[in-house]
């Protein structure tokens, strides 16, 4: 029995915004033009699409859009309490982090899986000093030969370095930045 009575609710919720749907579409119309048609107007489709099926008022296909947003399947109580108390979403920055280390070069604290962010700072910053050096030769004319970059301390090793690109840099090596990062293979040159 409560279930007819809570069809009939939802029947007459229905019934009612249709009527208000109907008199928002037809605002503008005179009085009586579409009072009475309204609820009968069907959309005249040719004979070989009706495939048996009943026509359908404007008014029909607009709430069967509505309807079609309802859950398929009631969700478990165990998926919605899962749902509910989801680490991820509410207790994710109060959970105090075990992977923080300190930095080997700077002693700066960073994630254990991450780059310290004070070392990237400091190798951002050399590379736009080296980007200012190369000027503008590499943005259309990138060398073919193997590029070198030579400090202060290292001008007197000009021969040493002969069929290479060099960039020079009137300041001297930082300690993090090698001497051997840009050779091949094994070797302290």
């Amino acid at each position: 029995m409560a279930t007819t009575t809570s069809m009939t609710r939802v029947l007459a919720r229905l019934q009612h915004s249709k009527e208000i749907i109907l008199q928002w579409l037809f605002r503008n119309q005179p009085p009586g033009m579409y009072g009475a048609l309204a609820y009968d107007v069907t959309p005249s489709l040719p004979e070989t699409h009706q495939y048996n099926q009943s026509p359908k008022s404007v008014l029909g296909s607009i709430l069967d859009s509505i309807l079609w947003a309802v859950p398929r399947n009631r969700r478990s109580l165990e998926r919605r309490l899962t749902r509910k108390h989801a680490m991820t979403k509410h207790f994710e920055a109060a959970i105090p982090k075990k992977n923080i280390i300190a930095c080997l070069e700077c002693g700066h604290w960073h994630e254990k899986h991450t780059i310290c962010g004070n070392c990237y700072k400091k190798v951002k910053e050399e590379t736009k000093q080296l980007k200012a050096a190369m000027g503008d030769d590499f943005l259309y004319n990138i060398p073919r030969q193997e590029i070198q970059v030579m400090y202060e301390e290292e001008r007197d090793q000009r021969q040493k370095y002969k069929g290479k690109y060099i960039i020079e840099m009137d300041k001297p090596r930082p300690q993090w930045f090698p001497r051997n990062l840009m050779v091949r293979g094994k070797g302290n040159t």
